[in-house]
């Protein structure tokens, strides 16, 4: 049997993404099984091929739509889209995109996809909207520069290059907003203490803290993920108590914690070049459900602080309820609660935290509020 080659690879994760299932791990799951054989360039093409192809699907569907006269099975759309995300936007020379395409396309279609692939390369794309050519659904690239105008274009395209970050000084692999996330944590605790991480998983932002920080606790609601968070602390701060509960409902008592992190589920707006598939699942109406979870959350780890204790809130989102709403929402609740304005460098100032977009530092966008607890 012949070894399977990058291009077969990817086209077989993207029929299987357009089927429903997760980008990131039917990827994964493909290069630690089939993909083992391959080289480190090659793996590297197929992980292009396919977070690239799910990332500008929009722009690619519009560029063959008008060569396609019927329904496609999702192994030959996807083989397609594949093709023509190699024309649009990798610069593949068109003999190459079209025959090496048209070898891994099923055998049924070969003829179809063959034609298209050759319609497209020989056509100039017109693009009715900057949502359709930078493949945004309509609402994302209409609240971008709604919010932010021509700032928030330019950090809609400069999500379609993810952030590529260097390891961290142990090995772990994290990005560089959360990096800056957690330097604003231990900027504000001088004399450490005990650190609570109310939604810890995968545990980057933990295993950074700084060493004052003692004893670490890291809570997850959700056993698998949980699993995950184990693994990466044993790995990278093994002192760390992973705890297993609903961080609305901690375990953990009053006054407990000289700081706690609430890096809250959110609609991930701001990191959505790293998560290829993620424009194509949330939605509008999501956001509404998410602030409400915000909210209740950053009361929780309200209840767990100390006096001179601080609380930080975080999210890889930009939307004015997340960001704004919501701590300006959690001022008006806990008058005790003094604000620590967030200001340093690269840090651009945001209402009463900051904000990095992702166009400032090709980095995820990421939002940061704290408070004190007043004594």
């Amino acid at each position: 049997m012949k070894p399977i080659t990058s291009r077969q690879l990817a086209a077989r994760v993207l029929t299987e993404i357009g089927e429903g299932a997760r980008a990131n791990t039917a990827l994964a799951t493909a290069l630690s099984k089939d993909g083992r054989a391959l080289s480190v360039r090659d793996r590297a093409f197929v992980t292009e091929l396919v977070q690239g192809t799910t990332r500008m699907r929009r722009a690619v569907d519009h560029a063959m739509g008008p060569y396609i006269q019927r329904k496609l099975d999702e192994d030959v759309r996807s083989a397609l889209r594949m093709g023509v995300h190699q024309l649009l936007h990798l610069g593949t020379p068109p003999h190459a995109a079209v025959n090496d395409t048209v070898d891994v396309a099923p055998r049924r279609a070969r003829g179809l996809v063959n034609a298209v692939l050759r319609k497209v390369a020989q056509s100039d794309a017109v693009w009715p909207s900057g949502a359709v050519q930078f493949s945004y659904p309509d609402w994302i690239w209409n609240l971008f520069v709604g919010a932010w105008g021509e700032e928030g274009r330019e950090s809609l395209i400069a999500m379609n290059t993810p952030e590529r970050p260097e390891p961290r000084a142990d090995g772990y692999v994290q990005g560089q907003a959360s990096q800056w996330v957690v330097e604003v944590i231990d900027a504000a605790g001088d004399n450490g203490g005990q650190f609570i991480d109310l939604c810890a998983a995968p545990g980057g932002k933990t295993t950074a803290l700084g060493a004052r920080w003692s004893p670490v606790f890291a809570n997850e609601v959700d056993p698998a993920r949980a699993r995950v968070l184990r693994e990466v602390v044993q790995k990278y701060r093994p002192a760390t108590q992973v705890v297993v509960s609903d961080g609305s409902e901690s375990p953990f008592r009053n006054d407990c914690a000289d700081a706690v992190l609430v890096d809250a589920p959110c609609s991930g707006l701001g990191a959505l070049g790293r998560r290829s598939d993620a424009r194509w699942q949330i939605s509008e109406q999501a956001i509404k459900r998410l602030v409400g979870i915000q909210a209740t959350l950053l009361d929780e780890a309200f209840r767990l602080l100390r006096p001179g204790g601080v609380l930080t809130y975080s999210v890889c989102t930009v939307t004015p309820e997340e960001t704004v709403q919501v701590p300006l929402e959690f001022d008006v609740r806990h008058e005790n609660a003094e604000i620590i304005p967030v200001t340093q460098p690269p840090w651009r100032e945001h209402h009463q935290g900051g904000l990095v977009l992702p166009h400032d530092h090709g980095t995820d966008g990421m939002a940061v509020f704290q408070w004190r607890r007043r004594q």
